[in-house]
């Protein structure tokens, strides 16, 4: 068999969509090395990173590479990557896998689609301008077309069978990993670490995860407030910066931390890739309290570090959490407060937490994702989409 695949994200490994797709590719060779496998990318992108053994590559031009990057998006989704697509059909190829949001409406192979989530159809904050929406409506016409979908989650499942109309028997969920730097580690040398290069000192609440509304982090900062009220010496570590100014997507987090007098207490860091695991390592509680995620990745990771974690019980996350992490509704400010609170007060529950959150961790990996994707990758195939 012949897997053609779109790399739209492979210079983008940061990114959820481009983990997704690096974890995978990594993979699939190791799983099924008897079949080819080739991941096309857009020219419009930087080149990313070189390919693991067993993958070929190649780099697909647009009329639009060199003046308008949104158009040369589309031809590559709409036109050259079916086109090439039908090109490596004539040599035996067997199916096409586009593993984000975004098919072609037309392609000679059977396309299997990724649909991480639905943001877009699901919370109408992030339907965007009219463009944005336009395109939303193609991928949405293009996935239907799909001979079959994966989604990360069952919650996800059946958002996409409520809002694609998609019959369930076409869609399958295949839950994401963390990925293989997210090990544990010294927790002691990694507080250290950070406490030498960032100046901050445990004990301390960590996040990282996205700074838009559906994420919540204006909760995580009131239930902190009650905390500190209570007498709670711990600090707050928010990871990242909004990367846009809509107040509508990005709640102003200064503003509400100067409001509750926490300016001393909260550091608002910026995270570089190789220093996430350090952070997750050292961190006295991981807290994630977003509303909707397709999947919701940091959690595991902090998991796969060996922080106890305290997370949303909405959407997917309990999914991926299980019974390794408390779980409080997103918007129980002062469910939150209570549960941060017992995991700094409690020794004995950070460790019962980090036993089993490396326990539950570890039933994620990318050699299950490969294997699970190859599995309908190879019935799409052999039915002819």
């Amino acid at each position: 068999m012949r897997v053609v695949i779109s790399g739209s994200f492979w210079s983008q490994p940061t990114v959820g969509s481009g983990q997704y797709l690096h974890g995978l590719l990594r993979c699939l060779p190791q799983v099924a090395a008897e079949h080819r496998y080739l991941l096309l990318t857009p020219a419009y992108l930087p080149a990313g990173p070189g390919l693991p053994p067993g993958v070929d590559g190649a780099c697909l031009a647009t009329p639009f590479d060199r003046f308008n990057d949104n158009l040369a998006k589309l031809w590559f989704e709409q036109a050259a990557f079916p086109r090439m697509a039908a090109r490596v059909a004539n040599h035996n190829a067997t199916v096409a896998l586009v593993p984000y949001f975004a098919p072609p409406l037309r392609c000679r192979l059977p396309v299997v689609t990724t649909v991480g989530d639905i943001i877009p159809l699901v919370l109408p904050e992030y339907r965007g301008d009219a463009r944005v929406r336009a395109y939303m409506a193609l991928a949405r016409r293009a996935v239907r077309r799909s001979a079959h979908v994966l989604t990360f989650s069952a919650h996800s499942r059946a958002d996409i069978i409520t809002h694609l109309d998609l019959p369930p028997e076409r869609i399958s969920v295949v839950p994401l990993a963390a990925g293989e730097q997210f090990t544990p580690g010294n927790t002691q040398a990694a507080r250290e670490e950070v406490a030498r290069r960032y100046g901050i000192s445990a004990p301390f609440i960590y996040y990282v995860g996205g700074l838009d509304a559906r994420k919540n982090v204006a909760t995580l900062v009131r239930a902190f407030a009650l905390l500190r009220l209570r007498g709670v010496q711990a600090q707050l570590v928010i990871a990242g910066r909004a990367p846009g100014r809509d107040p509508r997507l990005f709640p102003d987090l200064n503003a509400l931390i100067a409001e509750l007098e926490l300016a001393t207490a909260v550091h608002r860091v910026d995270v570089p890739i190789e220093d996430g695991p350090l952070f997750y390592r050292a961190c006295t509680v991981f807290a994630f309290p977003s509303r909707y995620e397709g999947f919701g990745l940091p959690p595991l990771e902090a998991m796969a570090c060996g922080a106890p974690v305290v997370s949303s019980d909405a959407s997917s996350l309990p999914e991926v959490v299980g019974t390794a992490a408390l779980r409080v509704a997103p918007d129980d400010v002062v469910g939150w407060a209570a549960a941060l609170g017992r995991v700094l007060a409690d020794a004995r529950l950070q460790a019962e937490l980090r036993a089993q959150g490396l326990a539950r961790a570890s039933l994620f990996s990318y050699r299950k994702v490969a294997e699970e994707t190859l599995h309908v990758l190879e019935r799409v195939g052999s039915m002819g989409g």
